[in-house]
């Protein structure tokens, strides 16, 4: 490949083995994309830009005969680095709010093109691209690419590029030749420089040309920083500034280095995957990307075929899929593709396999359904919707309005004609595979009738849908929660078919259905007693408990949020008029560019570093924040952005998702995702109703009780530093839980050695930042940034408090310890975490991994606490008329009878107080209120 613009016939990555590694970084391209291309949207307003530029870029490079295009996207949780480092990427810009939905249609695009897609959780593309950068060494590839992040550089050699804007390829001779330095010391010179974007540190006062003339003098980092101390390193200045940033020097070397040991499984050296042809059109229709469409025909050029056979490739799995870290390793069990046989109705011991139009959704369709009792597998019969297919495929007058007489004489099409009426064909059944997809065969929820609990891998999806129509059937056992348990890396069904089989994940239902009873027969023995109790007397009936929350929803006073939209617009309105004033000028204030050209130009307000992805200043909150009392365009400006966001994520947005026919707004509470054990909200997610502005609060008071009940908030308070109490059982920290102390105010004067009357609000606000923080590896470096204090001063403060708590120091020892020694650890109630990083040679690994490790039992342990307790309260507030309606981490909401109110408030905090006995009590603060805001 001597440049990445060559094109190849037939593209598609149809050779057998392509040579070159084109690793495309997903949220990097789509972001540039999205400023690079003018505003689009289809015909319903949904933007488009991002995607056409993406697919642009994606498919020029695609067209290349010897490239494999693997894409990676950063995953949808924090990675180690921000778990490191709190403040880690705050000094990007404010993601623009149409954006996120267009990454979404670019996951399903790539997918249904059949381009490998990885997302690793926890890491970032950046390390995912580097480890398989690591993988193609010595194997003869040429490896291309595609990222805005000059960390990449670190990466570069003979074999490695990237490619630029301008689709020339940036190399070792191109890093040296601008920067001054060698793709080597390229660590070295980002921990010098740091980065604003990311909000690296680096040394303060060091500027490129310092940064890169210290490193051909000097050659690396330590050599600089050695002669720096030793007082050898002029100029006098510069050694000074380097001295003074050591911490933050180190801290960012750390930060900079990529990750290269993923365990990835991902075949190297193979084509295109098969994809899904109808919905890859279905997709394009609907974004009305006409020339793309033709465009993407002729790339794919007829390759790639059908899915693969529902059990082919037993034991393989397919190139491209993501591994999550899994300890231990498996041996798989046999497997085979069961009998099918004649539909009847089913026995109560059967078990399921279904399929659902949508993942996480409950309006979604039930698009086929089997069981399987051990022997044979029926499937459900389906229903075919009445389709308008008259709309979707017109035909020309008269072509088809009488039937021919078969034995008449009929006249020979000439050419023309023939190839009309080929068309014809070919747009028909291209109509009838639309409206399949659209409008699919459906399974009834009559064939469930007489189910009182349905067994299948996801039991909670299958029973929410059915409660959703009318038939009361509960979860029973599920494979997915006893792996779950076993590992929580196992998250979704096709990882644990695979690590227990050795055989994919079907499409059809008949092959879960044999799947899920085979993983039925052989998970229960894996578990041992802690997990085995954990899974039959919490998640299964947890499971059932959410089925029920799920269904029930939450009433949304959609006519308040509307209001408060409303409101939010006119104060949205009145900030634009103060920024111009103050600007002096009008001026589109969401155009980057001219609010950087008013703010440092026209202002002359003191601008910080360019951002690394466009080179301009940056305009981020972060930015602008330490601005605040230089001038009043600032909080006018940071109001309207907070406001801006609010408006877009939640205002606007959740009337339009409420239920219809039940007036409520309906979750799902995914139960396998968190690796501690937390649930998830998701369609929409529920849990990130924004407390912290008073905007944000107000949007609590739309979600409302039904006429003749109220609303009831019970919150477990400080229940992880209770438990860390608890667990670690330091004396002193259970002596002020015990006395009911204000456990900030008695840590800053047992820390400093004062009067707890005598401290003042910013030592307890230190106290309570350290008492948090410590239970997620809180370093000194961003204890000084949080609170504004020298590096040393937060050092010292840090090592004071584990003098004054040695429990904590030795239950963080013991822990990763154990840890190593194990590969998990555990919560009290013995589910576990494997946590291999604490075995890593690669620092920055390891390191996140004791974070991980010691915080894990602390917060598994809260999460399975309230988990307790909804079990044991399910069927008690049942009794009194009230019901769950949210779990929100350690708050619970409820609706009760309001003549029942405080009989309701009093067994909820009785309940929740003792679903543990600790060494130190639980507090449960407990609120009534009409709403959710006046509940607090």
């Amino acid at each position: 490949m001597t440049t990445p613009t060559d094109d190849a016939p037939n593209g598609g990555q149809s050779t057998a083995n392509p040579n070159t590694l084109v690793l495309i970084d997903g949220h990097a391209l789509a972001f540039r994309s999205y400023f690079a291309v003018p505003p689009l949207s289809n015909s319903k307003g949904e933007s488009t830009n991002a995607i056409v530029g993406f697919l642009k870029m994606t498919l020029r490079l695609a067209r290349q005969a010897n490239n494999q295009m693997i894409i990676v996207f950063d995953p949808p949780v924090k990675t180690f680095r921000h778990e490191q480092f709190e403040g880690y990427k705050s000094g990007r810009a404010a993601t623009p709010t149409d954006l996120p939905g267009q990454i979404n249609r670019i996951r399903a695009i790539v997918d249904a093109i059949g381009f490998p897609r990885l997302e690793e959780p926890g890491y970032e593309a950046d390390d995912v691209i580097a480890s398989i950068t690591r993988m193609a060494e010595g194997r003869g590839f040429q490896v291309r690419i595609v990222t805005s992040d000059r960390d990449a550089y670190q990466l570069l050699d003979e074999s490695v590029r990237v490619i630029s804007n301008d689709f020339s390829l940036i190399g070792p001779a191109e890093v040296l030749e601008k920067y001054g330095v060698t793709v080597r010391q390229w660590v070295d010179y980002r921990a010098l420089t740091g980065d604003a974007s990311d909000n690296i540190p680096g040394a303060k006062g060091i500027g490129p040309k310092t940064a890169a003339k210290l490193l051909q003098e000097y050659g690396t980092l330590d050599a600089v920083m050695a002669a720096a101390k030793a007082g050898t390193l002029e100029p006098k200045g510069t050694r000074e500034k380097l001295i003074a940033s050591e911490a933050d020097v180190a801290f960012s070397h750390q930060l900079s280095c990529m990750v290269t040991d993923l365990p990835l499984d991902l075949e190297l050296g193979v084509g295109r995957l098969p994809g899904d042809p109808v919905q890859l059109e279905v997709l394009l229709d609907e974004l009305e990307l006409h020339t793309l469409k033709r465009d993407i025909a002729a790339m794919i050029g007829g390759t790639g075929g059908p899915g693969a056979e529902p059990f082919a490739a037993k034991g393989k799995s397919a190139p491209g899929i993501s591994s999550q870290t899994q300890m231990p390793r498996e041996d798989t069990a046999s497997f085979e593709a069961p009998t099918l046989a004649e539909w009847k109705t089913p026995a109560q011991n059967v078990t399921w396999g279904y399929v659902l139009s949508r993942e996480d959704d409950l309006t979604a369709e039930l698009t086929g359904a089997a069981t399987f009792d051990g022997k044979a597998a029926r499937v459900a019969p389906l229903i075919e919707p009445v389709r308008d297919t008259a709309s979707a495929a017109p035909a020309p007058g008269g072509l088809f309005d009488d039937v021919p007489d078969s034995t008449a004489p009929t006249t020979p099409l000439n050419k023309t004609q023939q190839k009309a009426a080929d068309k014809l064909v070919k747009d028909a059944e291209k109509a009838a595979q639309k409206l399949a997809v659209q409008f699919p065969a459906t399974v009834s929820e009559a064939e469930f009738i007489g189910q009182r609990t349905v067994t299948a891998a996801g039991a909670k999806a299958l029973a929410a849908h059915l409660n959703v129509r009318g038939l009361k059937v509960e979860p029973g056992a599920d494979p997915l929660l006893m792996a779950y348990l076993l590992d929580p890396a196992n998250t979704a069904m096709p990882a644990v078919s695979q690590r227990y089989l050795g055989t994919l994940w079907p499409a059809e239902a008949a092959g879960r259905a044999a799947i899920t009873h085979r993983l039925l027969e052989i998970l229960p023995s894996k578990l041992d007693e802690p997990r085995r109790k954990l899974y039959e007397e919490m998640e299964v009936p947890l499971a059932a408990v959410l089925t029920r929350m799920e269904v029930r929803g939450v009433r949304l006073d959609s006519a308040y949020i509307r209001g408060l939209a409303d409101a939010t617009s006119g104060k949205i309105a009145r900030l634009e008029g103060e920024i111009h004033t103050h600007a002096g000028r009008v001026f589109p204030i969401r155009s980057r560019d001219q609010l950087e050209a008013v703010l440092y130009d026209e202002l002359g307000l003191a601008s910080g570093k360019k951002t690394k992805l466009t080179g301009k200043r940056t305009t981020a909150i972060s930015a602008l924040e330490p601005l605040r009392n230089e001038h009043p365009i600032i909080p006018a400006l940071l109001e309207y952005r907070e406001l801006e966001k609010l408006r877009g994520t939640y205002l606007e947005p959740l009337p339009k998702l409420v239920n219809a026919r039940t007036g409520r707004l309906h979750t799902t509470f995914a139960q396998t995702v968190a690796a501690t054990g937390r649930l998830s909200s998701l369609n929409p997610n529920l849990q990130n109703i924004p407390i912290r502005s008073e905007t944000g609060r107000e949007i609590r008071k739309g979600f409302i009780a039904d006429d003749g009940f109220c609303l009831i908030s019970a919150d477990y308070s400080q229940i992880e530093l209770r438990l860390l109490a608890h667990i670690s059982g330091d004396k002193l920290m259970q002596q002020a839980f015990l006395e009911g102390a204000d456990i900030h105010r008695r840590t800053a004067a047992q820390v400093l050695g004062l009067d707890e009357t005598t401290i003042t609000a910013n030592q307890r606000r230190a106290a309570k930042t350290v008492n948090f923080g410590v239970l997620y590896g809180m370093s000194a470096h961003r204890l000084s940034n949080d609170l504004g204090i020298p590096y040393a001063e937060a050092a010292g403060f840090i090592d004071v408090y584990f003098s004054t708590y040695p429990g904590i120091r030795q239950y963080i020892d013991t822990t990763l310890a154990e840890g190593r020694e194990k590969g998990y650890v555990e919560t009290l109630y013995g589910r576990r975490r494997y946590v291999p990083e604490l075995n890593a040679t690669n620092r920055t690994l390891r390191e996140a991994g004791e974070r991980l490790a010691y915080n894990m039992p602390i917060q598994g342990t809260a999460a399975d606490i309230i988990k307790v307790a909804m079990v044991q309260l399910d069927a008690q507030l049942e009794a009194l008329g009230a019901r769950l309606l949210l779990q929100v981490h350690d708050e619970l909401l409820i609706e009760a009878p309001e003549d029942r109110a405080d009989e309701v408030a009093a067994l909820t905090q009785r309940v929740m107080e003792g679903a543990a006995q600790l060494s130190v009590p639980l507090a449960v603060e407990v609120g009534v209120g009409p709403n959710w805001y006046d509940t607090k």
